[in-house]
């Protein structure tokens, strides 16, 4: 009997999950392209390239909304059981009060287990290229005549900053390119002005000076023209950073230790990668803070049901970035700022079960 019972909760859990995050993720999606309407209506890019960018979103969009989606079918599946008197009934076959909802934690489990599945996988596979797809087809980042105080990784060696950067022109103006060994910095050179020369595909440094770097001294040698071996190509040096979102959690790990060896600072990549960690959980908490509202809820239309799911996720969506501006600030520490939101919802949570059950 029990059995049949779990199934039975399954499957009222899933239908209303399944419709939530289907209807939040267009809902999310469609804010998002109107905010972006001017950029995509002045574009260049065909209408296949566009609806390319279109579509890669959705997952994005989608493994955002999924909390969002398991609060709606944590609160529709309760409401549900109780409004059609069934919850009474299995109370007097002898079930506990508590015995219902068991199955929806497991659910939101289940759940969270794909939503980390999905983050793994899917999600930075078809951002990445939606980013791709946004910077050099819809809104190309090289049509931007100058950049200001770059900083750019252009190898697994090399560093290369400059005070002014002119992508169109291929020019660096007071370019710095520092080559880093295994012992720490190798070499550099220091000059006015690099000119990119597409014919050799190389950059080109006018009126500076190489500096190599021993274990005891340091080398110097001025020049007024130089060729150097760098060829990344102007478009490829034009600032961008890599949004985490475009890698998987191993991937954004090897990524940070990567930025720490060369210098960069690494405190947003320390708090990306536990969010990554926490993200997933949000899933079981929001069941578990849903289970006993929807107990005060027991009577009401599933339009509320809908309302109070997209209020009340947003506000622990709001609390989650919060706690990771905290992080990136240096007033929490990564892991306090990634986990915050959920211990503290989930302590919510508990003490409104443990209320309802008093």
């Amino acid at each position: 009997m029990s059995g049949i019972f779990w199934w039975y909760m399954v499957r009222r859990f899933l239908k209303p999950f399944l419709f939530g995050l289907g209807l939040f993720a267009v809902l999310i999606f469609l804010s998002d392209m109107f905010n972006n309407i001017h950029h995509l209506m002045r574009s260049q890019a065909s209408i296949w390239v566009i609806l390319q960018y279109l579509w890669l979103d959705i997952p994005y969009w989608g493994v955002r909304t999924i909390p969002m989606a398991t609060l709606l079918a944590t609160l529709v599946a309760i409401t549900g059981f109780i409004q059609s008197g069934e919850w009474l009934a299995v109370q007097a076959c002898g079930f506990e009060t508590k015995t219902f909802w068991k199955p929806l934690l497991w659910c939101a489990l289940g759940v969270t287990g794909l939503c980390f599945a999905a983050q793994e996988t899917v999600l930075p596979i078809c951002f990445h290229r939606a980013r791709q797809i946004w910077r050099e087809r819809i809104h190309p980042e090289w049509e931007a005549e100058l950049y200001y105080n770059i900083s750019v990784v252009a190898g697994p060696d090399r560093f290369i900053s400059a005070k002014e950067f002119m992508p169109k022109r291929g020019r660096l103006e007071r370019p710095l390119l520092d080559y880093v060994g295994p012992g720490g910095m190798a070499r550099q050179l220091d000059a006015r002005v690099a000119l990119w020369d597409a014919a050799a595909q190389r950059w080109v440094f006018h009126h500076g000076v190489e500096r190599r770097f021993g274990a005891d001294r340091v080398e110097e040698a001025a020049f007024t023209e130089k060729v150097s071996d760098f060829d990344v190509a102007p478009r490829d040096l034009i600032p961008h950073t890599t949004d985490p979102d475009e890698m998987s959690l191993w991937e954004l790990l090897r990524y940070s230790r990567r930025m720490r060896r060369l210098g960069v600072p690494v405190m947003a990549l320390h708090v990306a990668a536990h969010a990554k960690a926490a993200y997933p959980f949000t899933n079981v908490v929001i069941c578990a803070l849903g289970i006993p509202i929807a107990l005060r809820l027991r009577r009401s239309p599933k339009v509320v049901s809908f309302c109070v799911a997209m209020g009340l996720s947003f506000i622990y969506l709001w609390v989650i970035e919060l706690g990771k501006a905290l992080g990136v600030s240096g007033h929490l520490p990564p892991v306090a700022a990634a986990w915050s939101a959920n211990l503290a919802f989930a302590g919510l949570a508990v003490w409104l079960i443990r209320r309802w059950e008093a």
